[in-house]
């Protein structure tokens, strides 16, 4: 099983992502790491709680 790593980014740099997939024609268009940004998700309660 794979360890996750969670990485703290802002909203602004999800939506930069995203634009930027637009921009190129797709997820498979730009660097892995971009399409990892553009779907990162808020933390749940619990995790907002510990950090």
């Amino acid at each position: 099983m794979k360890d996750k790593h969670y990485v703290k980014v802002t909203r602004d740099q999800v939506q930069s992502a995203r634009a930027l997939i637009d921009f190129s024609g797709g997820e498979d268009k730009v660097d892995p790491v971009i399409v990892k940004i553009a779907r990162a998700q808020r933390p749940t309660r619990p995790q907002r709680a510990a950090s």
